[in-house]
């Protein structure tokens, strides 16, 4: 006990509280301190027992000190949007990863729009003249499709075919693009059902782009690619009225901020947005493409349709 002066954990935003808790017994009582480094606005702690869940250790140490009020903004300084103690919070606002265009939306919805562009312009703008940008210069893509969500037997992951095949369009227009193909191991692929992974992984061996890195929002955390691809398969509408049940995964901010905070130079998200709408975050998401012009697609949900 006591053994440490200074105690520095990284990744803290994804430890359990009992992980975070062994190193942080081991500082000095008289003259430790205790560093703490991680996002809690990104995904926290994989916890698979129900009981663990009930008990909230799916809550980082972090997260749980960063709710606390000596850890709050102080309202009266600064009238906007307040500042932290500089003494107990050091926040890094500089991004190196991102092109502005898709470091916008993350940052009003998660940072307060205090994310700061600093990456390599070079590579950040690398496919702004990509030619199925719907927006030349602008590098998003939302792609509206009503596919159909299904299961197979009694797995309870889901897939939706329709989706699969258009990632595999997708990715095969990247790699391939005769002007300015991307290497495969700079294209992405996100989807948050496992099954969903397995068919995406099967159509891109048929084409011979099986080394493009297929996986879930939690394999790619603290990852970074030139393009990204999100499918988000859900497509079941007005099941019970239970907007949670049929956004099933997708109903969680964390897992949305991390999703959509992989790509460098290019992001395409793939759904069905009468499901996504029912989102506060993938809606937000719904709305800055459409009024920049970068859905395209299917027939979007009257709520929306104003805005195209």
């Amino acid at each position: 006990l006591g053994h440490f002066t200074h105690v520095i954990l990284d990744e803290a935003g994804q430890a359990t509280e009992p992980e975070s808790l062994i190193p942080i017994g081991l500082i000095s009582e008289a003259n430790g301190q205790i560093v703490l480094v991680g996002d809690p606005k990104q995904l926290g702690p994989v916890i698979k027992s129900k009981i663990a869940l009930t008990f909230g250790l799916n809550m980082s140490f972090l997260e749980r000190l960063t709710s606390r009020e000596i850890y709050l903004r102080d309202k009266d300084a600064f009238a906007a949007c307040g500042a932290y103690n500089p003494l107990l919070i050091t926040k890094l606002t500089k991004n190196y990863r991102s092109h502005p265009a898709l470091l916008a939306l993350p940052s009003k919805l998660f940072y307060h729009k205090e994310l700061e562009v600093c990456a390599d312009t070079s590579v950040v703008s690398s496919l702004l003249r990509w030619g199925k940008l719907p927006r030349k210069g602008f590098p998003l893509i939302f792609h509206g499709i009503r596919g159909s969500e299904t299961r197979e037997s009694h797995n309870p992951s889901w897939f939706n075919p329709t989706e699969a095949v258009q990632v595999m369009q997708y990715c095969s227009h990247l790699a391939k693009s005769e002007k300015a193909a991307v290497p495969v191991t700079d294209i992405g692929v996100i989807t948050p059902y496992r099954k969903q992974v397995e068919k995406i992984r099967f159509l891109l061996r048929s084409i011979d782009l099986a080394d493009i890195k297929v996986g879930s929002v939690e394999e790619f955390q603290g990852q970074e690619y030139t393009a990204i691809i999100l499918s988000t398969v859900r497509s079941h509408e007005g099941l019970f009225g239970d907007d949670k049940y049929c956004l099933g995964f997708l109903f969680n901010p964390k897992r949305f901020n991390v999703a959509v905070t992989r790509a460098k130079a290019l992001l395409i998200v793939i759904g069905n947005p009468h499901i996504l709408a029912k989102d506060p975050c993938f809606c937000a998401l719904l709305e800055y493409s459409l009024m920049n012009g970068v859905y395209v697609g299917c027939d979007l949900p009257p709520e929306l349709e104003c805005l195209q």
